[in-house]
């Protein structure tokens, strides 16, 4: 039956949990970011005494290939440089740090399947179920939702482990992905289906 959580064919999705986003006076500072770490942190554990991929996504802008979302967002070139190919900070904050045999996926547009090897990644582990956490719920991670979608994934927005900026479109962003896309879970009954 569909939408039945299946371990042996599901991944964690951790979206974009960069300190260019999470960090405090960072130059694209998503506040709400910090307050969901505690819970992806618990999903990760859990995901990974299970034994399910976890996979992080990070955006990264670099001069060398130029797109749009550099133009529209200033603070991605010098001197800011946030998130910038080879600055501090790119990276996962520590908090969430990928183990080093955790897939960390590189992408230069709001979706993670856009010019990618997610797709591929997730088809050669033979996953067919994604968990999303993560920020901006409302921009990366919901486009990557839509994409996972018409890539014929079923997947699941985590309501306290998703964060954008304002809270009122973090419930209509959750509500929309409800609607259109796939299912919500709460971390806590996400941890509870996987045993723990």
């Amino acid at each position: 039956m569909l939408y039945q959580f299946n371990k042996d064919r599901m991944a964690l999705m951790v979206i974009d949990m960069q300190k260019g986003f999470i960090e405090s006076g960072a130059a694209m500072e998503v506040a709400p970011g910090r307050t969901i770490i505690p819970n992806i942190k618990r999903l990760v554990e859990g995901f990974r005494k299970s034994q399910i991929p976890v996979i992080y996504t990070r955006f990264v802008y670099t001069p060398k290939v130029p797109t749009l979302i550099g133009e529209l967002h200033e603070q991605h070139k010098p001197p800011t440089a946030c998130c910038m190919l080879g600055d501090p900070s790119v990276e996962i904050v520590n908090d969430l740090k990928p183990d080093q045999k955790e897939l960390v996926v590189d992408k230069h547009s709001y979706d993670a399947f856009y010019n990618t090897n997610l797709d591929y990644a997730l088809r050669t582990l033979n996953i067919k179920q994604l968990i999303f956490t993560g920020v901006m719920t409302d921009i990366c991670v919901l486009s990557t939702i839509s994409s996972a979608l018409h890539h014929e994934y079923q997947l699941w927005a985590v309501t306290d482990a998703t964060a954008t900026i304002w809270p009122e479109v973090q419930r209509l962003t959750l509500d929309l992905v409800e609607r259109a896309y796939g299912k919500l879970v709460t971390t806590d009954a996400m941890i509870s289906s996987l045993g723990h």
